[in-house]
């Protein structure tokens, strides 16, 4: 049987990534739309998800995007694609929506090694990185794979766990330029399930779930915070 996962932990966590008051996040996150995730989603069908949840083992998932006017976003990021992907992937990780939970990590590892090269535990080190694969965020969160306008990650254990986990997940950033329209449509798409064993449980317990979408989008706008001019 797959160990316990600490919902309680988790819980508390997630619910001090929202430690602004309701009115300021909804403000914050005001411009970001929900869209469902269909079953044909290209992540569904990527070698990680396949390899990292064996059995298909059921998922939460949600997939939240913000437009923004490309008159809004910094001009030197607006001709360097690749520089604004890491640009908004490092607002995401190094602002503020994942600072509460990246000072409990970092609290918990205080005993462990922190000091690889690849290892991002630091505000400056999280806004400045380049996110390439095998970047090791925080302990818990490792860069798998990136494309032009995407960088997909893995999480919910720590990354010494390479094996099939109780939760697993996998979270894609992108940054896309529509020129036609003048804008920027950045994501934050979320797939969590758990890896290790079969069950046709969902991988986290409702009010989790509540929070969970409430921290992506907290992230998200953290992202975009960091690409704007």
């Amino acid at each position: 049987m797959p160990p316990a996962i600490p919902w309680r932990l988790l819980g508390g966590t997630l619910t001090t990534g929202g430690a602004c008051t309701i009115l300021s996040f909804i403000y914050i996150t005001r411009e970001i739309e929900f869209i469902p995730l269909a079953a044909s989603d290209p992540i569904f069908h990527s070698e990680h998800f396949k390899q990292c949840n064996p059995n298909g083992n059921p998922t939460i998932h949600d997939l939240h995007v913000q437009r923004v006017p490309l008159s809004r976003i910094d001009p030197s990021l607006r001709a360097d694609h690749g520089r604004l992907l890491e640009r908004y992937c490092g607002g995401v990780w190094g602002g503020l929506g994942f600072a509460p939970q990246r000072l409990l990590l970092t609290r918990a590892h205080k005993h462990k090694d922190t000091t690889s090269p690849a290892s991002l535990w630091t505000h400056t080190e999280l806004l400045a990185s380049a996110y390439q694969p095998g970047t090791d965020i925080a302990g818990h969160f490792e860069v798998v794979e990136r494309s032009v306008d995407s960088i997909l990650i893995r999480g919910g254990d720590e990354i010494s766990n390479r094996g099939l986990r109780p939760l697993d997940g996998l979270i894609e950033l992108s940054a896309s330029v529509d020129h036609q329209r003048d804008v920027v449509e950045f994501g934050c798409k979320t797939v969590f399930f758990q890896g290790l064993g079969e069950t046709r449980k969902l991988p986290m317990p409702e009010p989790v779930i509540w929070l969970h979408e409430l921290y992506a989008r907290a992230l998200l706008a953290s992202g975009v915070r960091n690409v704007l001019g």
